[in-house]
């Protein structure tokens, strides 16, 4: 299963429509703050869940089972993930979920953490960390092995992990700044 995963476009529809038609994908997954109305066909070509900035036609979060894997997709707010995965990893421990995608802090990230796995693909806009460009990501898959690959959301080009890895730090200081 090839998963397109997006988050926090913002309105920036035609940025996402490019991603859309390079990339090659089974599913297309967007994690919230789409900032559209309840008509826009991008809706019946995804999974849309509601961000901060959405509207509440959308659903706060869905529960899907992909390849084997029980997932949830959600924005984020609701589970204050500014302030660490806690809110959410009881979430999932009572729901029995082992993988959720998410967005709302518009940094990229891909973390294991007892036994859950937390994807953020980043904003499609621009991300909060030094790089200052916006991210998508593709994540693989296949009998219980899971590839993710960031991208840059303008040229298409995988981004090098060290540049995630910086940009995770930078959240992980802000998280403290509000504990």
């Amino acid at each position: 299963m090839r998963i397109l995963l997006i988050s926090d476009t913002h309105m920036y529809n035609e940025k996402m429509d490019h991603i859309l038609e390079h990339e090659k994908y089974d599913i297309v997954i967007h994690c919230g703050d789409i900032s559209v109305d309840e008509d826009d066909p991008h809706l019946k070509k995804m999974l849309v869940v509601q961000g901060n900035h959405d509207q509440s036609f959308l659903p706060i979060t869905i529960k899907k089972n992909i390849d084997g894997y029980h997932c949830l997709i959600t924005h984020g707010q609701k589970f204050d993930v500014y302030r660490g995965y806690d809110k959410l990893s009881q979430y999932m421990d009572n729901n029995d979920l082992q993988i959720c995608f998410h967005g709302h802090t518009h940094v990229p990230t891909y973390i294991h953490q007892n036994n859950e796995i937390f994807i953020n693909p980043g904003s499609v806009m621009i991300n909060r960390a030094e790089y200052g460009f916006g991210t998508y990501a593709i994540v693989e898959i296949h009998q219980k092995n899971i590839n993710v690959e960031f991208h840059h959301a303008d040229t298409f080009e995988i981004v090098d992990m060290k540049i995630i890895n910086e940009g995770m730090k930078i959240l992980e200081e802000f998280k403290k700044l509000l504990k």
